[in-house]
């Protein structure tokens, strides 16, 4: 690891503790070059670890980057949340994915970041999953209409 102060190449970790409820590893440093302390969080990428399994037989791997466009697209009602907050649910679905995994597929990543976004923001939530069909628009027959057919007229 390198130093974030001077750029050095030498690091010596002088703590080390995994986090209670994530897969992540906190980590002090020391740089042998200026001494400077820093500390790191660590994680598994799931890029790295984990493979996607494509309903066609292929497999392919995860990308952060699009899942992060996926989430953004369904804060079209808050452009702060989906500029601000559209890394980190990101990553929280990702660490919610790479939790004693052998594979996973488009459906578990679908359904995962749902969940996190419903816990964060419900109409985030409807937006995502009507984006990627999970839920439909189609009414079951009997049921009233919340709309009255035709124009009202005013008496």
């Amino acid at each position: 690891m390198f130093c974030i102060n001077c750029f050095h190449k030498s690091t010596s970790v002088s703590n080390s503790r995994p986090h209670k409820k994530q897969p992540q590893i906190w980590r002090r440093r020391t740089c042998a070059n200026c001494h400077a302390v820093f500390t790191t969080y660590e994680r598994p990428s799931l890029a790295d670890n984990t493979p996607i399994d494509l309903a066609d037989g292929s497999t392919d791997t995860f990308n952060l980057g699009r899942l992060i466009l996926s989430i953004s697209k369904a804060f079209t009602h808050s452009p702060n949340d989906a500029q601000y907050s559209s890394l980190w649910l990101a990553q929280t679905v990702e660490d919610t994915l790479s939790t004693d995994r052998k594979s996973i597929s488009p459906e578990d990543i679908e359904a995962t970041t749902h969940q996190v976004l419903k816990k964060f923001d419900e109409l985030a939530a409807v937006q995502y999953a009507a984006q990627h069909k999970l839920i439909s628009s189609t009414r079951k027959r009997g049921r009233p209409s919340l709309r009255e057919h035709g124009p009202r007229s005013r008496e």
